[in-house]
């Protein structure tokens, strides 16, 4: 019997696992098994890409025994999901997959999973970061029991393509680029024919040659427009294309043998304008996406002046900061963001962490650490994990709002560098806290 993966994920989950989801979350129970249905194929989906290649599945390799996946998470999920040090351990761990596997598409699966489910965005990155670890366990086990290399695991993933593909939600596979690798098959065949049917044509005359390659030149140049401008496969349209070129060169090399003469100028002066004309819609995409970046940037900016921030706030102070050219090192504590007791949940407005996903968005180079901080009550280690949970769940927010994930780094400090006396009630408050820096 073939394997399939992703029905051996599904079924490690049950309504407990849901439930216990929901609870955590504060989501409806539905609401999360659906939610967790579209997760858990998109992220496979994610690994399968990245391990199309050797190299690939070697780096994926490299991720299933740094962190120790090997399958044995998933005999005990009923400890996973309450709440406390190993939800916050799981959740910093699945942060780290994501941001690997799917860098800055990340943003838009979140928010398509949130706009498919009517799941909060919030909840919906948290929910990804829960189910990463169980796919890669999944993966780590297989790998483990096959013994499996490079090589192998590439090849193995390859066999589940189809099981995802029919389970991805609709749209969600070209956020992912799922499946973008057999285009190049498919352009490769097209080219090669392409180039039969020219070569035979050269045989029958310069006169027929100067008919049938501006119909190459325009088919080629039409498929690669269509691809340019609406970011759908053209592979279909060039296939036909070629086709039609192919078949029209053969009828016509039927009648043309007498005039072969001047087919091999003909072939240098076509390929000379085809690469002219591929350097000029090459630069002029360029320019174009250049325009469009700083039309976007330009106009993220613009809309900070529509934000109320409150004074003093993170939001306020960076933006200045990076409005004067970000110079010297500075850190922004978030002055008005607080969590669960003993948790990473946020609690009460998030408005102060939205403000600062858009000022990232109207400075789209600049890459940030989310720096953690508790006081030194309790266990120092504990503190420090906790802290480090928190900085997450705010990268997790940051991310939700369409920031790419590989902006932002996540850290915890504990009870390190207090900037109030930890004796006093009020001290301790001001040293559980978040920061936001620069990273240079």
């Amino acid at each position: 019997m073939a394997i399939n993966l992703l029905e051996m994920l599904s079924s490690q989950m049950g309504g407990s696992q849901y439930s216990q989801i929901g609870k955590f979350l504060g989501a409806d129970e539905g609401i999360v098994k659906s939610a967790m249905g579209a997760a858990l194929p998109s992220i496979l989906g994610s690994v399968i890409s990245n391990g199309s290649t050797n190299t690939g599945a070697a780096g994926l390799i490299n991720m299933l025994n740094k962190g120790n996946f090997d399958g044995s998470m998933l005999d005990n999920l009923g400890g996973l999901f309450g709440g406390g040090n190993a939800t916050s351990s799981l959740m910093n761990s699945g942060s780290s997959i994501l941001s690997s596997l799917m860098g800055n598409k990340l943003g838009s699966v979140v928010d398509m999973i949130g706009s498919l489910t009517g799941m909060k965005k919030s909840n919906s990155s948290s929910l990804m970061s829960m189910a990463a670890p169980l796919v890669m366990s999944m993966v780590g086990r297989y790998v483990k029991n096959k013994a499996l290399d490079a090589t192998g695991l590439s090849k193995f993933l390859g066999t589940q393509k189809k099981h995802v593909a029919s389970a991805l939600p609709a749209g969600m596979g070209n956020i992912l680029g799922f499946d973008a690798g057999d285009i190049g098959s498919t352009v490769s065949n097209a080219a090669n024919a392409g180039r039969a049917a020219v070569a035979e044509t050269a045989n029958a005359g310069g006169g027929i040659l100067s008919k049938i390659l501006p119909l190459a030149l325009i088919a080629l140049l039409a498929g690669g427009a269509y691809w340019f401008f609406t970011g759908k496969s053209a592979t279909g349209a060039l296939s036909d294309a070629t086709s039609g070129i192919t078949e029209g060169a053969a009828g016509l090399a039927d009648k043309a043998g007498d005039m072969a003469g001047n087919a091999a100028n003909a072939v240098k002066d076509g390929a000379a304008a085809t690469v002219d004309a591929a350097g000029n819609a090459v630069e002029k995409a360029g320019e174009m996406a250049e325009g469009a970046l700083d039309a976007t940037t330009k106009a993220a900016r613009e809309a900070l002046g529509s934000i109320k921030f409150a004074a003093g706030s993170a939001g306020a102070e960076f933006s200045s900061f990076l409005a004067g050219g970000a110079e010297g090192d500075k850190s922004f504590r978030f002055k008005n963001l607080n969590f669960a007791v003993g948790s990473a949940d946020i609690s009460g407005e998030t408005t102060e962490v939205d403000n600062l996903a858009s000022v990232l968005k109207a400075y789209p180079s600049i890459k940030v650490q989310v720096a953690g901080y508790t006081d030194n009550t309790g266990n120092a280690d504990k503190n420090k994990t906790l802290s480090e949970a928190r900085a997450t769940s705010v990268m997790n927010r940051l991310v939700a709002q369409g920031i790419d994930a590989g902006r932002i780094t996540a850290k915890g400090f504990g009870d390190a560098n207090p900037v109030a006396d930890n004796s006093t009630k009020e001290g301790r408050a001001e040293n559980r806290r978040i920061e936001i820096s620069v990273m240079k």
